[in-house]
């Protein structure tokens, strides 16, 4: 007779510890700080998923019973229909929630997700690694586990077919262990440098399916009969200590996966192993009806689950107490509809390998993959294609938020070359010109001020030339300590050019992001002085500009999604200035104070002068681009309001006039 997965005796004790799976991951998503270590569930499922499927394919290997046409046909009716449910709603959700392009990538990874490759897509495609706050509003991120399965069921039956025999099998549980004690290793040595790989890709996540693999080769061997049932209290109570553990110690922060996967997915099988050799109260506690149910829906609920939690961050920002009770209850509410009408129906077909290939795979993925396309076409404005409202309120708010280096007289570059110090789109001011006798300097914390300083350039009647350099301090040396070091030779590479230009002007406005150069290096500061003190030197003038105030919880896209979710508040984010920030723009103005020819200006004093503001103008015009910068559009605003209060203000009213009268006067 042939075995089939549907004929394998059924453990309940295995969908217990699918619930507490699937249970861990659905609260850590909601809140990290319910279970920190319960992202360990995902990797739990991967133990589970190695041991049944390795039993299953071993079983009818040795009964010489195997096909691979119908091991095929039932991962396609056990998987697919409730997976492209979720991809079809999300597809078509997205398209009415998410702006644009948001929609349209999401519209990207569906594609990828029909073909086992979502974990492909999210390592190319994120720079962000899966715990980052950007990850936690893509709609389909969790189908990277399902890619990684399903290319190990691909790749595990092959590999079966070709290597298993069973009077080998010796040597076969040998090759398996090293091959999973070489994934975990590999994670281990390839996280620092290869962190989204080793998270995402199958060769770092196999050894967790391997472990399955090698109980289900035990259960083949019967191991129960050389197991007492103490050893198997014992195993079953050091493997739930080893989940328990992991759930509660293991947390974002570490190096995972890699050895700290161990814990968790040895206590997994451990579990497994427990509850097929004795009956005993650990794996007892794993068929309390509660679970039992929980368990029989998890797939559904995990498929479910994400989607459900990225909508709701994507539009109102992360989950409280009081919403993640409604994402529990939505979550099992569409996890039961879904085990209830897709999952059981699809998995008890006794359709044809033809027509299950056919009818719940093929067809609808290909539907669902010309709906992609199509959405992807239209740039991921669905059935706002034709709103002109929509589009044009849309591109008001991208205007208000557009950041300083996409506009062409904003010189900031990656590495500064000749032709950037002598170029005139880089002038501004009253009276534009080659050879201004005023250039603003710093990194992205100078570009975003270019509004700020043109709006009174042009008021004050003088002009000014520009140049930054992303993320390299305006040292005129040993920039090394300070700098990230893929940034460092770009940072190298331009110094003698923007040399060159600072020192051909007379008064030097400087600015940069102080406070995280100087969380870098204590010594920051006082390698800095020694510029102004060059610069001093040789005859400049010095304007320091302080670290803008930063808005905690700003997102700029927020009219954007307003324009889609309901009550979306956008006018309440706030501006602040922390303490670093305020500790480093205080020693700024210390020095500025004690030095002759330094001069210093900070916009807080007239934007916040209260010490807390909107993000937003009076008129509800967005003034920041991301939380600690100025949008170019916005620093104009600025610097009109500057303008509005006080007139042209110090120590910039006595530009015109300088060298006749020192700005120290």
């Amino acid at each position: 007779m042939q075995v089939s997965v549907e004929k394998t005796t059924y453990r309940p004790d295995i969908d217990g510890l699918r619930a507490i799976a699937v249970l861990s991951v659905i609260l850590f998503h909601i809140d990290k700080r319910l279970i920190p270590g319960g992202f360990v569930g995902v990797d739990i499922f991967f133990v589970i998923s190695g041991f049944l499927i390795s039993l299953h394919i071993l079983q009818e290997i040795e009964a010489g019973q195997f096909s691979i046409v119908e091991f095929y046909r039932r991962r396609v009716k056990r998987i697919a229909p409730p997976m492209l449910v979720v991809v079809l709603i999300t597809l078509i959700a997205a398209q009415f929630l998410m702006i644009p392009e948001d929609a349209e990538r999401a519209a990207d990874s569906a594609l990828w997700s029909l073909v086992s490759l979502a974990n492909v897509y999210f390592w190319w495609h994120q720079d962000t690694s899966y715990f980052s706050a950007a990850s936690s509003e893509l709609p389909l991120l969790h189908l990277w586990s399902l890619g990684v399965e399903e290319q190990f069921y691909i790749i595990w039956p092959i590999v079966l077919l070709l290597v298993y025999r069973k009077p080998y099998s010796k040597l076969f549980i040998v090759l398996t262990a090293l091959v999973a004690m070489a994934s975990y290793a590999a994670g281990q040595y390839w996280f620092a440098s290869h962190s989204s790989f080793v998270y995402y890709m199958l060769p770092t996540r196999a050894g967790e399916l391997l472990i399955g693999a090698l109980v289900a080769v035990g259960v083949l061997r019967g191991v129960e009969n050389r197991v007492s049932a103490f050893a198997a209290v014992a195993t079953g109570g050091v493997g739930l200590t080893l989940i328990v553990g992991s759930l509660f110690l293991l947390n974002e922060e570490m190096v995972f996966p890699g050895l700290l996967a161990v814990p968790p997915t040895l206590g997994a099988a451990m579990l497994i192993l427990a509850g097929h050799c004795a009956r005993n109260r650990i794996s007892a506690l794993l068929t309390v009806k509660p679970l039992l149910w929980v368990g029989l829906v998890s797939y559904s609920a995990y498929l479910w689950h994400w989607p459900i939690l990225a909508f709701i961050r994507y539009g109102y920002g992360e989950v409280g107490l009081i919403p993640g009770a409604v994402v529990m209850v939505l979550t099992f509410g569409l996890a039961w509809l879904s085990y209830r009408f897709i999952e059981q129906p699809a998995r008890y077909s006794k359709a044809t390998a033809k027509t299950v290939f056919t009818v719940q795979y093929i067809l609808p993925a290909g539907a669902i993959a010309v709906l992609a396309l199509a959405a992807m076409y239209i740039d991921g404005y669905g059935l706002r294609w034709h709103s002109v409202d929509y589009k044009s309120s849309l591109a008001t708010f991208r205007d208000q938020t557009r950041p300083a280096y996409l506009f062409d007289y904003v010189c900031q570059r990656q590495r500064v070359s000749a032709t950037d110090i002598h170029n005139e789109h880089c002038v501004l001011g009253a009276k534009v010109g080659a050879n201004p006798k005023v250039i603003l300097w710093g990194d992205s914390n100078a570009a975003h001020y270019v509004g700020v300083i043109g709006a009174i350039a042009r008021e004050a009647k003088f002009s000014f030339r520009n140049i930054e350099i992303g993320s390299c301090p305006p040292l005129l040396a040993d920039p090394e300590p300070f700098v990230n070091a893929k940034r460092l030779p770009d940072c190298l590479g331009s110094a003698s050019t923007i040399r060159e230009a600072v020192m051909a002007a007379d008064i030097v406005i400087i600015s940069a992001s102080w406070s995280d150069y100087l969380l870098r290096s204590d010594k920051f500061l006082d390698v800095f002085f020694e510029t102004t003190k060059s610069l001093t030197d040789a005859g400049k003038q010095v304007i320091l500009m302080a670290k803008a105030p930063a808005v905690a919880g700003y997102d700029r896209r927020c009219r954007e999604k307003a324009l889609s979710y309901p009550f979306l508040e956008c006018s309440s984010a706030a501006i602040s200035t922390t303490a670093e920030v305020a500790t480093v723009n205080a020693s700024l103005k210390r020095h500025a104070d004690q030095t002759p020819n330094v001069a210093y200006f900070d916009i807080a004093s007239y934007l916040c002068p209260t010490g807390r503001c909107s993000a937003f103008d009076a008129e509800g015009k967005s003034l920041y681009y991301d939380p600690s910068h100025l949008s170019l559009p916005g620093s104009w605003l600025v610097g009109g309001m500057i303008l509005g209060k006080v007139g042209v203000p110090e120590p910039f009213s006595r530009i015109s006039s300088w060298p006749a009268k020192s700005l120290d006067d």
